[in-house]
């Protein structure tokens, strides 16, 4: 590839060194390097090292290095630390040798020998960046011939670059930073608390130009020299710009220096989703795997959590910066990201800083609403950026001036500007381009008044004086990259503008003299140096001309971007739909669903909506593709969290498809969207689209009609007065699970799960689910709530949990790895069990997950304290919030909530609670089926409740419920066992013999099983039972007993159980018999 080279060298830097020793010299030589890379980013330069006095840059375009060049030279005729420095550059075209960090080869050698050959002051080239360069007006060579560079074999063909030493406006492109003393120091009290292990978000709010995006440099800098890590981006104004702009481009600019090891083990499980995000990471890691396919909520989720542990990564080695700039034009997804990334910022070494224009935020910008929850949601600053003081002003003008500037001159400035340092800067752009302030020498000077040089009173006036300077091709060409809503390319601009390739080369060198344009990140592309510039070039046109303009553009992207036009189908899209009031708009309908596939690939719901709502515009009202259009949209706009839109969008494109494709077609599209609606968190919008959806489903008893029927059946339970919140029995149900039973492969993991959880799937008694369980020996759901193989459980749970995060999906890593640990602990493996347990709770912290995780979870600590013999007051606390805001969503865990806190106060000894939610507990008890998910666990419980108060209230139901539906059908679940319940219940009722015959039975199945905590607490229990008998013998029996518990307890590490067993062995007083009014605890 052939690449432009530049080196520059400062002069007399020994001498510079000796004369102002160490520390001072390494100041100057800091900032001397600050300003050299200031301008090769201004100029799309690479800079490939620093050369302790000098750089060495690479550029694709050999006018941009040109331009790098003068601007380096200009720069350093400004005094630095108090020294004036003099430098020289070196300059050449070919193509070098690469490798990851550097470039070698011949065109190398001729670039530093050049460099090495030229006087303080001076630009040497060879004569091919001339010949390159030939006939662009910006541009004066002066050939010298051929001469001699060291090490070169032959004399090489050498040209100096020409240009205006004493050029005044150059002094302004790059305004020195003043002021903003206040406003800086917080961002170092933030810096210091990211380094020390505190991060957090950080704000800088204000007008446009006001200093956010120089402020933000200015610091950047200042962390770099900390030792940093600093990752940049900026939104992009427009629906064209891409997804999660900011956050792919700051990981894209880290990868391309990165080393490839390092970058590879930051990434981990992330690469593959980021990726599709950021291609620019296979340009390092060639063989990142695709991401395995997931639901649209899982696979956003997995893109948030992949950038989130990336920079957790990253700031495990370094604190890291993060800016984020132009957040006002920032999608709901980019501030989607924000927000997440926020929230673990204070745990991290994470400082996240953003800029926005605060005056274009309204109450419908996603950032406005997400500044208002970010103060609950992270530790947050807002800093807002005011005018500069008069006083900063006169510090600025001083240092771009290097002399004193009159008081007249500041105050004038100042109260035209406001202090606003972007139109300061247009201001004095305008009166040293009008000649009303000159260079004289190495001052300034003027021969006009104050009240003579007309200062222009808006900043938009003072740009639109500026561009009236400027050629009338200058400005026709400026007036078509308005219309590209951004940067441009110098290839579809020109041609637009009617202008041939010299004058328009000719026009963008003028304009970037005029620091009007500066080069864009890619070759041959541009942006205007300020947004404002843009909007003034822009409102200058009629309506008519925009529509005109809009449409010439996107003719012209498709044909220079031809095969490539998927790559830019938004940027197409965007400028047919700002001309679809003219004939043939349609044809930006392909760009636009190009574009929609693009968002959906890399989980940008929000962009994948706008793309196909542009779609729809464009599309004629008969086109054919509107039905699918349509439907893409409802479930796009599900994803997108817009629940009310996408319920009126899918009923749309139901009645749609069904008109034009027929009614099968709608019933299964409403299907689906019912099923993604209740994925995404709607399930009232899912039982709305289901119910319309069976009015097109007719006879058909396939997958289908499952899925709608399910949705509308739970529709109908759940506005029920008398409601459960556990699954009944009903004729409706036995046939929607006869219907799904041979369809099994019909349905995803996620939706048997939600028909499992919601009890149209799953075995009738033990029998059959161990049945169903040698038929798919992969599925451990039912065989860990309902069979008690835990054993075999456990490895299944392992491999599904490692799996899952390693393709990112959180929520199911989560909830396995709470399944892994209530098996774990039933079994006695305490260790594991809480090293599972605390894998999950880990996973939750890293998302705003679904209830289903994080109720496992709160089950996998209730049975880990049950086993241990633990009794707190946060289990009590957690369980109140969550019967506080049971959520629609989760009526299903209604009953298994308060069968938790049912027992947490039972151990409390918080009778009149605990009685009080068990008589709620009743209605769900008696018409639940045995074979409804958690019916053992809220039976067992209920039984535990009374033999722990030694009450008998409900006793009769809870006994008859137990027999007919846990024991007929030998249910079982962690922690509980049903046989062992029932013996409780007998104790409690002094049919003590048949008690014994419950203990004994559920200590076979106990041992069986494996379950030894439960298989401890069984003894345990029927001890306690003798002790209350007092029957002959029964001391010895309960003594016995007590000491195997005692035993098992020990063995396994049940702590609590162990003192409760030591003390009972102390007390050797029988306790009360139970009554209904006794709260004595049984254990």
């Amino acid at each position: 590839m052939t690449t432009t080279l530049l080196f520059s060298d400062l002069v007399n830097s020994t001498e510079l060194l000796q004369r102002a020793g160490d520390e001072r010299a390494q100041r100057i030589f800091q900032t001397h390097h600050k300003l050299l890379k200031e301008a090769v980013a201004a100029n799309g330069g690479h800079e490939v090292k620093w050369l302790g006095d000098g750089l060495m840059v690479a550029f694709p375009s050999a006018a941009d290095a040109v331009r790098c060049a003068i601007a380096m030279q200009q720069a350093a005729r400004r005094p630095t630390a108090g020294e004036r420095l003099a430098i020289r550059v070196g300059l050449n075209v070919g193509e070098a040798l690469r490798d990851e960090t550097d470039y070698f080869g011949t065109p190398v050698v001729v670039a530093k020998r050049l460099c090495d050959r030229a006087q303080p002051g001076q630009i040497l080239c060879s004569s091919v960046v001339s010949h390159l360069l030939a006939g662009r007006q910006a541009f004066t060579f002066r050939d010298l011939g051929s001469i001699d560079l060291k090490g070169l074999s032959a004399p090489t063909a050498t040209c100096e670059v020409r240009y205006d030493a004493g050029d005044p406006g150059a002094l302004l492109t790059r305004m020195p930073f003043a002021g903003r003393s206040a406003e800086v120091a917080r961002l170092h009290q933030a810096l210091a608390a990211t380094r020390a292990g505190t991060g957090s978000l950080v704000m800088l709010a204000g007008e446009p130009g006001i200093g956010k995006t120089r402020t933000l440099e200015e610091f950047a800098a200042h962390a770099r020299d900390e030792s940093t890590t600093v990752l940049w981006g900026r939104c992009f104004e427009g629906d064209w710009a891409p997804p999660y702009g900011p956050f792919a481009e700051a990981i894209a600019d880290y990868s391309r220096t990165a080393d490839a090891d390092q970058l590879r083990a930051d990434l981990s499980y992330g690469a593959a989703p980021l990726a599709r995000l950021v291609p620019a990471l296979r340009q390092v890691l060639p063989d990142i795997p695709e991401p395995a396919a997931l639901q649209a909520d899982e696979e956003r989720f997995r893109l948030l959590d992949a950038v989130v542990q990336f920079l957790i990564a990253l700031a495990a080695r370094s604190p890291v910066l993060l800016v984020l700039d132009d957040l006002h034009w920032a999608d709901k997804g980019t501030i989607a990201m924000l927000r997440h990334v926020a929230r673990f910022a204070p745990q991290q070494r994470i400082l996240v800083l953003g800029a926005y224009r605060d005056v274009d935020l309204d109450r419908q910008h996603p950032l406005a609403d997400a500044l208002s929850a970010l103060h609950r949601e992270t530790t947050f600053d807002r800093i807002p950026l005011k005018g500069l003081a008069s006083t900063e002003i006169g510090a600025l003008l001083a240092i771009v001036a290097d002399q004193q500037v009159p008081a007249e001159l500041v105050n004038a400035i100042s109260s035209e500007t406001d202090g606003n340092p972007f139109f300061i800067r247009e201001v004095l752009l305008h009166l040293v381009e009008e000649g009303k302030i000159f260079r004289e020498g190495e001052r300034w000077n003027t021969t006009l008044s104050i009240a003579d040089m007309g200062i222009p009173e808006s900043v938009r006036q003072v740009i639109g004086r500026r561009l009236s300077r400027l050629s009338a091709n200058t400005n026709r060409l400026l007036a078509v990259a308005a219309a590209c809503n951004g940067g441009f390319r110098f290839s579809i601009v020109a041609p637009v503008a009617g202008l041939d390739e010299a004058p328009a080369l000719d026009a963008v060198d003028e304009a970037l003299q005029a620091q009007v344009l500066r080069p864009g990140s890619e070759a041959d592309t541009y942006d205007f140096t300020h947004a404002l510039i843009r909007h003034t070039l822009y409102t200058e046109l009629s309506p008519s001309r925009q529509v005109r303009l809009h449409r010439q553009i996107a003719e012209m992207m498709e044909r220079v971007y031809a095969q490539r036009a998927a790559e830019h189908a938004g940027e197409i899209a965007y400028q047919y739909a700002r001309s679809a009031v003219l004939p043939g708009a349609e044809r930006g309908v392909v760009h636009a669903l190009a574009a929609a596939d693009r968002a959906e690939a890399a989980y940008a719901h929000d962009e994948f909506v706008i793309h196909l709502r542009t779609a729809l515009e464009l599309l004629p009202p008969d086109d054919a593709q509107r039905g699918r259009v349509l439907s893409r949209l409802g479930i796009a706009l599900a994803w997108a969290l817009n629940p009310d839109a996408a319920l009126t969008t899918i009923r749309e494109a139901g009645e749609h498809l069904a008109a034009t494709e027929g009614q099968k077609a709608a019933a299964d599209y409403l299907a689906r969207a019912a099923v993604l609606l209740m994925a995404a968190g709607f399930s009232r919008a899912a039982s709305s689209v289901a119910q319309h959806g069976l009015t097109y489903v007719g006879t058909r008893r396939d997958d289908t009609w499952v899925r709608l029927q399910v949705f509308d059946i739970i529709r109908r339970e759940t506005r029920e007065p008398d409601y459960t919140g556990i699954v009944i029995d009903s004729p409706e149900r036995r046939e929607v699970a006869a219907a799904a039973a041979p369809l099994r492969a019909a349905f995803t993991t996620w939706e048997h799960d939600f028909l499992w959880i919601t009890g149209f799937v799953g075995g009738h008694s033990r029998r059959e689910v161990l049945d169903r369980f040698s038929q798919f020996p992969d599925d451990p759901t039912e065989a860990t709530n309902s069979a008690g193989e835990f054993r075999r459980c456990v490895p299944l749970w392992e491999a599904w949990a490692t799996r899952s995060e390693r393709e990112g999906r959180i929520t199911d890593a989560a909830l396995y790895n709470a399944y892994l640990s209530r098996c774990l602990n039933a079994l006695g493996e305490f260790d594991a069990a809480q090293a599972a347990y605390a894998r999950g709770r880990a996973l939750t912290a890293r998302l705003t997950l679904p209830a289903v995780p994080m109720i496992n979870l709160a089950a996998a600590q209730e049975e880990m304290q049950r086993a241990r013999g633990e009794r707190g007051e946060h289990g009590i606390r957690h369980v109140q919030r969550l019967m506080e805001q049971p959520a629609v969503e989760n009526a299903w865990a209604l009953v298994l909530i308060r069968a938790v806190a049912a027992h947490r106060y039972a151990e409390r000894d918080r009778a009149d609670d605990a009685l009080q939610l068990l008589a709620l507990q009743l209605a769900p008890i008696e018409r639940a089926p045995g074979w409804a998910p958690n019916y053992t666990m809220v039976v067992c419980d209920a039984a535990d409740v009374l033999w722990r108060l030694q009450r008998t209230d409900h006793i009769d139901v809870i006994e008859r419920s137990l027999r007919e539906k846990v024991i007929a059908t030998d249910f079982r679940y962690p922690m509980r066992d049903g046989r062992h319940a029932l013996a409780q219940l007998c104790a409690l009722q002094h049919r003590y013999d048949e008690a014994s015959e419950w203990f004994a039975a559920a200590r076979r199945v106990l041992d069986e099983q494996g379950t030894r905590p439960l298989r401890a607490i069984v003894d345990y229990d029927e001890a306690q039972m003798y002790r209350r008998r007092t029957a002959p013998g029964d001391d010895e029996r309960a003594e016995r007993l007590l000491a195997a518990a005692r035993e098992q307890f020990q063995t396994l590490g049940m702590t609590g159980w162990v003192r409760r067993a030591e003390s009972r062995e102390r007390d050797s007083c029988p306790t009360a018999s139970p009554t209904t009014t006794s709260h004595e605890h049984a254990r």
